[in-house]
């Protein structure tokens, strides 16, 4: 799972689109794909400025000790909670979508070879 976890992300970090070819057996998978990916980026990209900002903040309230910063802290986390929820998710869909691609790919070659 960890090989899988880094290729996705030195995949995602390329930003490369799939290209688009009229000769490609299934333009809506690839069209899925592409808006998968897409939101993948997007959330990543949230997440990333949410953290910062819970930095900043975390170090707000290990200044003040006060309930304002206390909250704004509390705030952030909750917000990357459920920014990491969403990412998971498009994860599992991103896996869903290639899991079937391969299991169809496996069938093909199968029928093949008989």
């Amino acid at each position: 799972m960890t090989i899988f976890s880094c290729f996705i992300l030195i995949f995602f970090k390329t930003k490369k689109k799939i290209p688009n070819d009229s000769n490609t057996e299934d333009p809506i998978i690839n069209k899925n794909l592409q808006e998968i990916i897409n939101t993948i980026e997007e959330f990543s990209d949230e997440q990333r400025k949410i953290v910062e900002k819970f930095k900043l903040e975390m170090e707000n309230f290990t200044r003040e000790r006060t309930l304002e910063s206390c909250l704004q802290s509390l705030n952030l986390s909750m917000q990357l909670a459920n920014t990491r929820e969403k990412l998971l998710l498009a994860y599992k869909e991103y896996c869903t979508l290639l899991e079937n691609e391969l299991r169809k790919k496996l069938m093909e070659e199968k029928r093949k070879k008989i």
